[in-house]
């Protein structure tokens, strides 16, 4: 819950900041004609939809399990980090093949001194907007968070990125506009295919760690009058993961205290921080 409300803050804040931003970057960008700020509006267009998604994925995720969601809503937050590393890398080819058209054609801007002003106000603003987002993130342990400060900090370099490109065309080099929104172009799609890497395993029920298997097959095979572990499957349920453990016990054991076993095995494993829940399927060893 805590998670899911730090999720929304992080998505209203970011929806402000970056609206704001939007505005200047736009005027700014289409009134000087400078393509490397047209393409950072573009990218605060796309951050503009994160930080919406950001907090339409914690408001869903922070809904309790039902009866047609048995394991809660954990997932949105993945659906959402998907939406927007697939927006990021859309919008940045399109950013690719325009700031490609400039540099062929040399395009030139109008060069003035307001114009680093714009760059200069996104940086500290987004200096801020990744410090408190990669703080909030690292506490919740959240992807999607986590999503959006990567998101922010990217920005960082790219405004960077234009205020070279400016003051290359203070003296004339207009290319250098039009190299750094390809740059600004590629960085974006490398973020964005990263995001949806990470998202797209949990959406296809990638299993919980290795190494955590290990561990739960070590305590299974600690229990007295545990035969033998049939199988160990796991399923997430969204940054958590529900295990299906099937272990076989003697025949001549009675319900009682094979209820008993699966009761212990649920009961120490759901202390585990990576699980959700644990069903423990009882088979008679003949």
């Amino acid at each position: 819950m805590e998670e899911n409300i730090a999720a929304k803050k992080v998505g209203i804040i970011g929806i402000i900041g970056n609206f704001i931003l939007l505005g200047l970057k736009f005027l700014g960008g289409f009134y000087f004609k400078s393509q490397a700020l047209i393409a950072d509006a573009i990218n605060s267009l796309g951050d503009v939809f994160s930080s919406i998604v950001t907090y339409v994925g914690g408001k869903i995720s922070s809904v309790p399990e039902d009866e047609d969601h048995e394991f809660g809503h954990g997932k949105a937050e993945f659906v959402a980090s998907f939406l927007i590393g697939l927006f990021m890398i859309v919008v940045s080819i399109d950013m690719l093949y325009s700031s490609i058209h400039s540099i062929i054609l040399n395009e030139a801007f109008k060069v003035s001194k307001y114009l680093l002003f714009i760059p200069i106000i996104t940086i500290v603003v987004k200096v801020i907007l990744y410090m408190y987002v990669k703080k909030v993130g690292n506490k919740m342990n959240s992807l999607l968070i986590k999503a959006n400060a990567k998101d922010h900090r990217n920005d960082i370099f790219i405004s960077i990125g234009v205020i070279i490109g400016i003051v290359f065309g203070y003296y004339g080099i207009y290319i250098v506009d039009g190299i750094v929104g390809a740059i600004i172009s590629c960085i974006i799609v490398v973020t964005g295919v990263k995001i949806v890497y990470e998202a797209y395993d949990v959406l296809i029920d990638k299993c919980v760690d290795v190494e955590v298997v290990k561990e739960v097959r070590a305590f299974i095979e600690g229990i007295e009058k545990v035969n033998h572990i049939d199988s160990i499957k796991s399923k997430p349920t969204g940054k958590l993961h529900m295990l299906i453990i099937k272990i076989s016990v003697d025949s001549s054991m009675t319900v009682r205290e094979s209820h008993k076993i699966a009761g212990k095995i649920r009961h120490e494993l759901t202390k585990r921080p990576e699980i959700y829940d644990v069903l423990v399927h009882i088979n008679p060893d003949e």
